[in-house]
C-alpha cells in the first residue's frame, strides 16, 4: 500500500484536528478540540484564518462508513 499524505497524518495525530498550512504543505498545529487547536496556532503567531483546518483523523487502518 502506498504511504499518502493522509495515512501519514493518521499514525501521527489519531482522534486528533490538524491545521494544515497551505502554502508550506505541512501540519503547523494539532489539538483536541477546535479551541485548543486555534489557542496553539495563535501562539505560534499563526492566524486560524489562513490555515485548512482537517479532523478528527481517524485511526490507521480505522475503516469508515458514511
Amino acid at each position: 500500500m502506498k504511504n499518502t499524505f493522509y495515512t501519514t497524518l493518521q499514525k501521527k495525530y489519531p482522534g486528533e484536528l490538524v491545521a494544515i498550512d497551505e502554502r508550506q504543505g505541512k501540519v503547523v498545529a494539532s489539538g483536541k478540540t477546535v479551541q485548543e487547536l486555534e489557542k496553539k496556532l495563535r501562539k505560534k503567531g499563526i492566524d486560524p484564518e489562513t490555515c485548512t483546518f482537517l479532523g478528527p483523523i481517524e485511526q490507521y487502518k480505522q475503516i469508515s462508513v458514511y
